[in-house]
């Protein structure tokens, strides 16, 4: 089994696995679960054993907030992770394209359902994207078809 990692996660994927319920998917997952306080107060009061909730004070979010017009909780969330050198869960495009120049460990919700499924939490990556996809969570038709091709 590989070694559990840290992440810190956005909003987009709290709120995704939360209409699922599969919140809990990422305490299985990851030896403990990041959230910038930006984060937290977009998503609300949040119930999970693994979480540790972190102030983010760097002069890198201002940039990432004005300059590049990103949100709080996804500037602090590649705030934390560039600095601290953990995964980053995002994902907004705008902010993933920010996060690959700076050389950080990337995933989105999908990728977090890939992996649960891998380590045999959940049946299929496609059928809950499938779920997410009905509840509005947008999932491109290309994407759909390559997750289809590699789930259960």
């Amino acid at each position: 089994m590989p070694e559990k990692k840290i992440a810190i996660v956005d909003t987009s994927c709290l709120i995704a696995l939360d209409k699922i319920a599969l919140s809990e998917i990422l305490c299985k997952l990851y030896k403990e679960v990041i959230i910038p306080e930006g984060v937290l107060s977009e998503f609300g009061e949040l119930h999970l054993d693994c979480i540790k909730i972190e102030k983010v004070n760097d002069p890198l979010i201002n940039l990432l907030k004005h300059q590049l017009n990103l949100g709080l909780g996804e500037a602090e969330v590649i705030s934390l992770a560039f600095r601290k050198k953990h995964l980053a869960i995002i994902d907004d495009m705008r902010a993933r394209n920010v996060a690959k120049e700076l050389k950080i460990n990337l995933t989105g919700t999908i990728g977090v359902l890939i992996q649960a499924e891998r380590r045999g939490f959940i049946k299929s990556a496609y059928k809950k994207s499938i779920e997410l996809r009905k509840i509005g969570f947008y999932l491109p038709e290309k994407l759909l078809k390559q997750l289809k091709n590699i789930s259960k």
